[in-house]
């Protein structure tokens, strides 16, 4: 079981849509792939956003969601290999001095 953090269109808040969906960590988008039980649930309610945090989103409004995602014990290591197919460490860019302070404090804890 892993625990999404993951951004919804205003909009299409309630669709069940994974096309609209921009996950904080994209790697996890590959465990929804095998996935066998997926729960998407509101956490806007939980949460702050102000305006400065969100100007990624090319001013589209986005909501604040966590995906529950359950797979089986036995795709873990294949998931872990494609996860490193697909961001290789010397593909991972270098944050900018201060990047990493400034968004471990504008992300709310659970």
């Amino acid at each position: 079981i892993i625990i999404c953090k993951l951004y919804k269109p205003k909009n299409l808040a309630g669709a069940a849509s994974n096309e609209a969906c921009l996950f904080t960590n994209p790697e996890e988008e590959l465990f929804v792939g095998e996935s066998e039980l997926c729960i998407d649930y509101d956490v806007s309610a939980e949460t702050s956003l102000d305006a400065s945090s969100t100007n990624w989103t090319e001013g589209v409004e986005m909501t604040p969601w966590r995906r529950i995602v359950v797979f089986k014990a036995d795709k873990l290591e294949p998931l872990i290999r494609s996860i490193r197919d697909a961001f290789p460490p010397s593909a991972q860019a270098t944050p900018a001095p201060g990047a990493a302070a400034a968004v471990a404090a504008a992300a709310p804890l659970m």
